[in-house]
């Protein structure tokens, strides 16, 4: 009983003490208490309020760090954009072009198209040409007021006459089920060899003439051997585009 009332007793004490004597004096004994008696107490809450103000201040950093961390994506993002643009190492003449991201996908793997984010606001028709910094993607199929899809040349469905650059041999760019793209319906006889570059012939009206396409890797003789297919290295890698360049007709 006595340890349970004898905390009280002492706190009845102390007041009592304080009220005796002037005020400097108790100031003094105040200022003995705070750093004896009561020293333990004041520590604990002084702890307190200290952690209470490095959360506030580490919550405070992190708000900073992640508000800087998004600045700096979009930062990036936007000279990804733009250094693309600036990196396209063929002759576009004096075509207009709109920049594009690419925002999905549809279809199955070896045919599916691609989901940009202009469309009908951004001046996109269908059976517009689409590129990348290094060759050709391929064409507008569909347009909505703010998103397009592209049918990739890798697609099955995608045909584009085509020309060897060192001998001006012709050709018709297809692709198969498993992805292999290849410049088939060339003349038996005719003067390729692997390692020639391919690009856009001057009879696509798609795009304008030599819009580069690939490098041949493997020569091999059709079935009916009548014609020979050159299989095909892209410089375009469809799968890993992250944005393309939509070439506007009739914009010069």
């Amino acid at each position: 009983m006595l340890k349970k009332n004898l905390i009280p007793l002492i706190l009845i004490v102390l007041s009592l003490a304080m009220l005796i004597g002037n005020t400097e004096g108790r100031i003094r004994k105040a200022g003995w208490l705070g750093n004896t008696v009561f020293f333990p107490f004041l520590r604990s809450l002084r702890a307190v309020e200290t952690s209470r103000q490095l959360k506030q201040e580490v919550f405070s950093l992190r708000k900073k760090l992640a508000e800087t961390t998004l600045d700096k994506l979009t930062l990036q993002n936007e000279l990804k954009q733009y250094s693309g643009a600036f990196s396209i190492s063929f002759e576009t003449g004096t075509t207009d072009f709109e920049l594009a991201e690419v925002i999905g996908y549809s279809g199955q793997y070896q045919e599916r198209n691609l989901i940009v984010d202009k469309g009908l606001g951004s001046g996109i028709q269908i059976g517009s040409a689409v590129i990348s910094a290094t060759g050709i993607v391929g064409k507008i199929i569909l347009v909505t007021g703010d998103h397009s899809i592209i049918l990739p040349f890798s697609s099955p469905k995608f045909q584009l006459p085509v020309m060897d650059t060192r001998t001006g041999v012709q050709g018709i760019l297809q692709s198969d089920i498993s992805g292999t793209v290849s410049m088939n319906l060339v003349k038996l006889g005719s003067e390729i060899s692997v390692g020639d570059t391919i690009v856009t012939s001057n009879l696509s009206r798609l795009y304008p003439k030599s819009y580069p396409v690939g490098v041949i890797k493997r020569i091999r003789e059709s079935q009916d051997n009548l014609f020979i297919s050159a299989d095909l290295t892209p410089f375009t890698l469809v799968e890993n585009l992250e944005h393309v360049f939509i070439l506007k007709k009739g914009k010069k």
